[in-house]
């Protein structure tokens, strides 16, 4: 009879990598554990998948593999350190089991986040305070305004996490703060001007962060820094775990704003925390319903937990004064996390009675029904009579190809026609194909052969009108991983790629100086986070496919502006919605 750590290699559960650190670590142990291998196999496969550890209760490879484990025994390892007290290259944290490293982390985040829940600024003045939201939200709101109370828990508290979906003014929320905090250090007896550090996970999203706070607030053009990358602003070093900004060496800063933090990954906000200095405050923004980081751990939403909408007696009795909204009072206990998360909850992109923030909403709620139903109705009044919003349509390679010819190829043909970048690159934001998978029929890669196969471009590497995406940051260029541009010929005849800057101004560079890249006629649902499209046509697979989720398929809706055609059926909607893409970790546990 094979051993289960060879089956799992046979049935894809683990690779030949995962199996041979398992042979490594094994070489290391005194004793014999049984499945010790295959434990270690699956701990190392799941980080692949996201997983900060291995739930040893709950993961499904063991039921298939009809293994069964002895806590007892695991913890007894000698290469298994219980609770992380010993420094072997495993650790038993209840019934999770983690690569040493992955816990180290994990642990350091939540001491770090534990410090800055205890800590509140020093030197406030809450009457400037109180004035000065009363300036920045003077509109009169309907009920509460979170907006303000968001602003208002910024500034009292050394930590801050604000989520919302798309049109819920996150960073318009953002450049009040900042005005309401440069306003507290023109008030200190100090000369010295507030250190602020704007990043983001991409530089996409770190240049759309500066001028979405600009456009919100336009007299901070002299007072805040243009945003970077994280891996700018910590300085990573190829080759090294540890950045050059650290807990031995940390930033220079007072201000930390994190946008986006739904890509963040657990090793990433371990550093962003880690490289925090003492006095500084840290506000973290993103959308807690979008999908989590392509690597492990799922932090925004662990970090949201089951807050953001209740605060307790005395919190509320504080801010009360302050700003002017009595927040909601929570009827059951509450932990200390929960004063330090504000969710946005009106949105002024969707309306809550229209196509697509009723759709959202029916998704993150996981009603399979009303989301079908509100697909049924725009799909049956798909003339303009409902709002226009939505369609829906099978995946089945026909239909998608005929939606293709219908909607796709023409806006290419309009690109391919223009002679003028600044349009062509306007066109191209126009629509997107967004996919859940790279390969088969429904995939990226096929659906980018079929529209260059129509536009007659299929065997030319690259060619005018051939949109692209880089997929590596290039600090030289100035081009950074996500970033689309546009081959269009110049006017001396010669061919150049074309990219829109943060200032909306449009820059071109020769195409040898190219960073890597990708054709993007259609993307992947995960390379669209940040992103937004006037429409979008939304692609499911028709096979079963693990990366599909209730996350995933919120994230692609939410991308578009005006309109969605989803292309799916309406098993594989059922499923989506019915599949929340949890990953495995105890940061959820130890914070809520």
């Amino acid at each position: 009879m094979p051993k289960p750590i060879n089956t799992a290699l046979q049935m894809e559960l683990i690779t030949r990598a995962d199996q041979q650190l398992a042979e490594h670590l094994l070489a290391l142990e005194s004793t014999a554990i049984e499945n010790l291998d295959l434990f270690i196999a699956l701990t190392s496969a799941a980080l692949r998948q996201g997983h900060v550890c291995l739930s040893l209760k709950t993961d499904t490879s063991l039921e298939v593999l009809g293994v069964s484990v002895d806590l007892e025994a695991l913890a007894a390892a000698s290469i298994v350190a219980n609770q992380g007290a010993g420094g072997q290259p495993l650790v038993l944290a209840g019934s999770r089991l983690y690569l040493a490293r992955y816990y180290v982390w994990e642990q350091q985040i939540i001491a770090d986040l534990a410090r800055l829940q205890q800590s509140r600024p020093i030197g406030l003045n809450l009457d400037l305070l109180k004035q000065g939201l009363a300036e920045q939200f003077s509109q009169p709101a309907v009920g509460i305004d979170w907006q303000r109370a968001a602003a208002c828990l910024a500034v009292i508290n050394s930590l801050c996490i604000i989520s919302g979906g798309p049109g819920t003014g996150k960073t318009y929320t953002v450049a009040r703060i900042l005005r309401l905090l440069l306003d507290q250090q023109s008030n200190a007896n100090t000369d010295e001007p507030m250190r602020i550090a704007l990043t983001a996970p991409t530089g996409k999203a770190a240049g759309r962060l500066t001028e979405s706070i600009l456009a919100a607030d336009a007299t901070l053009l002299e007072e805040i820094p243009q945003a970077q990358t994280l891996h700018r602003l910590l300085k990573m070093r190829p080759g090294r775990v540890m950045p050059y900004f650290n807990r031995a060496n940390p930033l220079s800063i007072d201000v930390l704003i994190v946008d986006e933090v739904s890509m963040v990954d657990l090793p990433m906000m371990a550093r962003i925390l880690a490289a925090l200095p003492q006095h500084a405050r840290l506000i973290l923004l993103g959308d807690r319903y979008q999908l989590g980081s392509i690597e492990a751990g799922q932090v925004m939403a662990d970090l949201c937990g089951t807050g953001g909408r209740e605060y307790s007696q005395q919190l509320v009795d504080e801010l009360t004064p302050i700003c002017g909204d009595s927040l909601p009072v929570a009827q059951t206990q509450l932990t200390n996390m929960s004063s330090h998360v504000i969710t946005l909850q009106h949105s002024r992109r969707f309306d809550a009675n229209k196509g697509i923030g009723r759709l959202a909403a029916a998704i993150n709620a996981g009603d399979s029904e009303q989301v079908l139903s509100t697909l049924e109705q725009a799909d049956d009044q798909y003339d303009g009579q409902l709002d226009g919003q939505l369609r829906w349509q099978g995946s089945n390679e026909t239909s998608l190809d005929a939606l293709l010819l219908e909607q796709v190829l023409p806006l290419f043909k309009q690109v391919q026609q223009s002679t003028n970048p600044a349009e062509a690159l306007a066109l191209l934001s126009n629509l997107r194909v967004l996919c859940a998978v790279h390969e088969g029929p429904q995939g990226v890669k096929a659906i980018n052969r079929k529209l260059e196969k129509h536009l007659g471009t299929a065997e030319r590497q690259l060619y005018h009108g051939k949109p692209l995406m880089i997929t590596v940051n290039h600090y030289e260029q100035q081009l950074f991983n996500g970033d689309i541009g546009l081959v269009l010929r110049a006017e001396d005849g010669e061919l150049r790629v074309f990219f829109l800057t943060v200032n909306g101004s449009v820059r071109s560079i020769a195409p040898s100086r190219l960073p890597a890249h990708e054709t993007v006629y259609a993307m992947t649902i995960h390379k669209s986070q940040g992103s937004e499209f006037k429409q979008v046509i939304l692609v499911l697979p028709q096979i079963d496919s693990p990366v599909v989720s209730r996350e995933l398929l919120y994230t692609g809706i939410t991308r578009a502006q005006e309109k969605v055609i989803v292309c799916a059926g309406e098993t594989a909607l059922i499923k989506a919605v019915n599949k929340q893409a949890g990953h495995d970790s105890g940061l959820f546990l130890a914070l809520w």
